[in-house]
């Protein structure tokens, strides 16, 4: 799914999202031209289903990415945001994130280049595994 994007994982991480429970893991990538690429996705299940909601909610508030609207299909609810940057590069960056019950998880792609690797093709891989992610989680 990402190797169609030319992405080579160089390593990863799987340290568990910060004060809260679940699991999480980054990989660190390159493009086939050697521009930096990464992808942290992350389970968490706080203990009630309000508290998950107050996750979900904060989420929104803090990303600093623009909002792309809501994402039908998975979860609850469920909401992706981009941005585009140039930190010496063109930085396309696609999150979405979905809450079912206590479970929310958060699916965060980002692809460095010489131009900007289209939102839509971030979007399509980033909600596969968004999807893949909240199905293989057993229900509380």
């Amino acid at each position: 799914m990402l190797a169609d994007l030319g992405l080579t994982v160089r390593w990863t991480d799987p340290k568990p999202p910060v004060g809260r429970p679940g699991a999480a893991c980054l990989f660190e990538m390159r493009t086939a031209d050697g521009f930096q690429a990464t992808m942290r996705v992350e389970a968490s299940t706080p203990a009630t289903v309000e508290d998950a909601r107050l996750l979900y909610g904060a989420t929104a508030r803090v990303t600093g990415m623009m909002p792309a609207g809501p994402v039908d299909g998975v979860g609850d609810e469920a909401e992706a945001f981009t941005k585009l940057s140039t930190p010496g590069v063109r930085y396309a960056e696609y999150m979405v994130h979905a809450r079912t019950g206590n479970l929310v998880v958060k699916v965060w792609l980002g692809v460095g280049g010489r131009s900007y690797v289209p939102v839509s093709s971030l979007a399509a891989r980033a909600r596969t595994v968004l999807r893949e992610t909240v199905s293989s989680v057993p229900a509380a």
